[in-house]
């Protein structure tokens, strides 16, 4: 029961983190990207926040 909600608390956290690397808090996420990476931060930036909500989305489907 307490594993569940976490991994819905976790889930929410990871989407609500991935749309804002798509929309509001872009900018941000880009400059946190290391130097080395700078020329596709943007890229970057999309990549993870993609990666995020389908982690998030798993945790979901999990829970079946």
């Amino acid at each position: 029961m307490i594993r569940r909600g976490f991994q819905v608390l976790l889930g929410l956290g990871l989407g609500y983190a991935g749309i804002g690397h798509l929309t509001t808090s872009r900018q941000e996420f880009q400059a946190q990207v290391p130097n080395l990476l700078k020329d596709y931060a943007d890229f970057v930036v999309v990549a993870s926040g993609v990666v995020e909500i389908c982690l998030g989305l798993a945790l979901k489907k999990s829970l079946r």
